[in-house]
């Protein structure tokens, strides 16, 4: 847990563009916490989600099976512009570009893609091609500076 601001840092040892360390928004860390009240013993190594679950393709395939369940339940197995079904996956896709919206144009793009582990240019792409030009984004747009 790193302070001002609160987050979790995350050590990515493996992932597909090699090590880096993740920053999270303060939600995860608050999220994190009560997480870990339920887990008093727990080491630092320990997983977070499913760590009685020592074989993590089990563990994977269990979350895999929830998240099916609630997007069945929600009645949004397939997005409605692409057709294609929603995945595990597709929740970076929404983090990324929630991240964009909410911070009203102003998070900077290669610091989120450094921390997410992609480029500018994917997220350019793939994740950013299709999102609203805002009211807040039009003027950013528009500024001259402050």
């Amino acid at each position: 847990m790193a302070k001002k601001p609160t987050r979790l840092l995350i050590t990515i040892r493996n992932g597909k563009t090699g090590y880096r360390v993740a920053n999270t928004l303060i939600g995860t860390a608050v999220r994190y916490l009560k997480i870990k009240k339920l887990y008093p013993d727990a080491k630092p190594e320990d997983y977070v989600f499913l760590p009685q679950y020592k074989n993590r393709h089990t563990a994977a395939k269990i979350i895999q099976r929830q998240f099916r369940e609630v997007l069945r339940r929600a009645s949004i197995e397939v997005d409605p512009f692409t057709g294609r079904k929603h995945t595990l996956y597709s929740l970076r896709h929404t983090a990324i570009c929630m991240r964009i919206i909410m911070s009203k144009g102003k998070v900077n793009i290669f610091n989120l893609a450094k921390n997410a582990g992609t480029s500018v240019d994917q997220i350019e792409r793939f994740y950013a091609r299709n999102l609203p030009l805002s009211p807040e984004l039009a003027r950013n747009l528009q500024s001259m500076g402050d």
